[in-house]
């Protein structure tokens, strides 16, 4: 899961960096909603119509597909989501955006997004690269 929300929250920042920068401000990390999305694919908190798309897509694409759909969604509650305080982007996201979505639209314009799998591998090698940078100092630390 850390790896998946390393990759999400650079590819958030570099295909939708207005709403990233409002999420920063508001201290909003990724994870605080994110996290449940990506752990269960999106079923805990959309409508099957998008869930059933994206298994669909995710049996051929993997990983693209389920970064793409997020931001679309991400996309899709941007201008509301730009006018909102920490509480009421967590609250928003919860309760109410997720009634929302309608699962043709949300894929359609996950398609759109130029996202590569290029893109998908240097992000997961920085976050590997970094975190076996961490596993040898912790060894190297403890006299290992």
């Amino acid at each position: 899961v850390h790896e998946s929300i390393y990759v999400t929250e650079k590819i958030f920042q570099k295909f939708l960096p207005k709403l990233h920068k409002h999420m920063e401000k508001e201290h909003v990390h990724l994870s605080m909603f994110a996290t449940q999305w990506l752990m269960t694919l999106f079923t805990s908190t959309f409508p099957f119509d998008l869930v059933a798309r994206v298994w669909d897509s995710y049996i051929v694409e993997g990983w693209k597909v389920v970064y793409r759909v997020v931001l679309s969604l991400l996309e899709h509650a941007q201008n509301d989501l730009i006018e909102l305080n920490l509480e009421e982007i967590l609250t928003y996201l919860r309760d109410e955006f997720p009634s929302k979505i309608d699962g043709a639209s949300v894929m359609k314009a996950s398609l759109k997004i130029p996202l590569r799998h290029k893109q998908i591998r240097k992000y997961t090698n920085e976050w590997r690269a970094a975190r076996n940078g961490q596993n040898n100092y912790a060894r190297s630390d403890s006299g290992e």
